[in-house]
């Protein structure tokens, strides 16, 4: 699956939640280590810098604000396309720089990055570097950070508490690891590993905590959310997931990153008929010419993707639906293009992404010929946002005048079911004494580009079930 293109994500101490019911440390506390964190890369990174973080919290060490004295720095990286390498590359740099003016004493680089390339490129380059940590790895960074920190192994022996760094009132879910999709673009196989599913009974378990931490909103995401279940029951089992989950207290249940070609009825109508699950729906489907998608092995074409965006909308007929499009594999021409503008004129999405595609050596796609200028791909993004605009414009002229339940998120703006966070577009509030985090009854008054304003008509939080 496609990620997002590397998006640098400073989340240190950032709504830093602890359970309360795991604070009895170990007394290796009193020799406690703070540590700082940067995460590069998309909503499934944060997840894993999460998960970095409670361990180490249990083991002693304390999350601090970057820039504050910590001797620890842990870099968590992406390296999924060249422009996510190159700001790895740049970060890594930028700390090694501070590194070598005293201002950090250890640096930890982790994630994607070092799962691409081998370990000695790695210490050959960087040398300054003191710690390197795969994705495999992570699970292992207390023992790892431990071991370099005091020079011993050390096992903790208290509960580790859970970290948020995330905003109280959402979370991601990841629940499953690794991908066996292998599109010939996706360095992602190559990184991540084969795909796992995440066990039922764990994945309800770490529900359970973040709404008991006050969550509103469990984002469920994985390099393919559909493949689900595949290697545990046989079969892709996501509705199974899904009526599981919407048993539990969560107000809003929200998936992304679901592959087309695994999308069947009984998840359409899973969706369709749990109240707690969202119509929204983040589909990837990359480019809709047929060719294209072949050469890039979709496992769908244009006429399949038509078909199913037709039948999950009038299953839903108020689905909001995300996706994402490549422009500039190879071969692809711009007859292609017009297809595609085409399309979406005629099967419009509510959000749209549009990248550019990136030569990544490990990849099947490498190898193809008719390569495209970047300078021609340029515009061709171009091209397709500029209608994407027109379109929104449009579409959002429709929502003025409905009401919608509101998921306020500070600052003066908030979302409905409509919207994922960071990704998406927003709800523009004048309003003062709404509390973040909690649910208001909005009525939109306008719109203005991908963006709507409304009115929040209930100050008080509206009731839910």
């Amino acid at each position: 699956m496609l990620a997002l293109p590397s998006k640098q994500l400073r989340k240190c101490c950032f709504s830093l939640l602890v359970s309360t019911t795991s604070l009895n440390y170990h007394s290796f506390m009193s020799h406690s280590t703070s540590f700082s964190l940067i995460s590069l890369g998309c909503a499934r990174s944060l997840v894993d810098s999460e998960k970095m973080v409670q361990k180490l919290h249990g083991s002693g060490f304390r999350l601090v604000n970057e820039g504050t004295g910590e001797p620890i720095t842990i870099l968590n990286t992406c390296s999924f396309i060249q422009s996510a390498i190159d700001e790895t590359e740049d970060n890594i740099r930028s700390l090694i720089h501070r590194k070598r003016q005293g201002r950090i004493q250890y640096l930890v680089v982790s994630g994607c990055y070092p799962s691409r390339f081998k370990l000695p490129q790695l210490e050959a380059r960087f040398p300054e570097v003191d710690l390197w940590l795969t994705t495999l790895q992570e699970e292992a960074v207390h023992q790892k950070i431990s071991e370099m920190v005091f020079k011993r192994r050390f096992a903790p022996k208290s509960s580790m508490p859970y970290v948020k760094l995330t905003p109280t009132h959402y979370a991601y879910l990841k629940i499953s690891e690794g991908c066996n999709n292998w599109c010939s673009f996706c360095t992602i196989p190559k990184i991540r590993g084969e795909h796992k599913s995440k066990p039922l009974e764990d994945l309800l378990a770490e529900a359970q905590i973040q709404l008991n931490l006050g969550v509103k909103e469990l984002i469920l995401i994985a390099e393919d959310t559909t493949a689900w279940g595949e290697d545990i029951y046989g079969k892709p089992s996501l509705p199974l997931l899904l009526t599981e989950l919407s048993k539990l207290s969560a107000p809003w249940i929200r998936l992304m990153y679901i592959f087309p070609s695994r999308v069947n009825d009984e998840l359409i109508r899973v969706v369709k008929n749990t109240p707690t699950i969202c119509n929204y729906l983040d589909m990837p489907v990359q480019h809709v010419n047929s060719e294209i998608l072949k050469q890039m092995r979709r496992r769908h074409d244009k006429a399949y993707l038509e078909t199913l965006i037709q039948d999950m909308k009038r299953e839903i007929p108020d689905l909001a639906l995300r996706t994402t499009f490549i422009l500039g594999f190879p071969g692809e021409t711009q007859e292609h293009v017009h297809e595609l503008l085409e399309f979406i004129e005629r099967v419009p999405f509510d959000h749209l992404g549009c990248f550019a595609y990136s030569e990544e050596r490990e990849t099947l796609s490498y190898r193809f010929e008719n390569k495209v200028d970047t300078s021609v791909t340029r515009k061709r993004i171009q091209s397709v946002m500029e209608k994407q605009f027109n379109i929104i414009a449009q579409q959002n002229k429709f929502q003025i005048g409905k009401t919608y339940e509101c998921l306020y998120e500070g600052n003066g703006v908030g979302r409905t079911y409509r919207e994922a966070p960071d990704v998406d577009g927003r709800i523009v509030l004048d309003e003062t004494g709404l509390k973040a985090g909690e649910f208001y009854s909005v009525t939109i008054t306008d719109a203005k580009g991908y963006d709507l304003q409304g009115q929040a008509r209930v100050i008080a939080p509206t009731t839910r079930p």
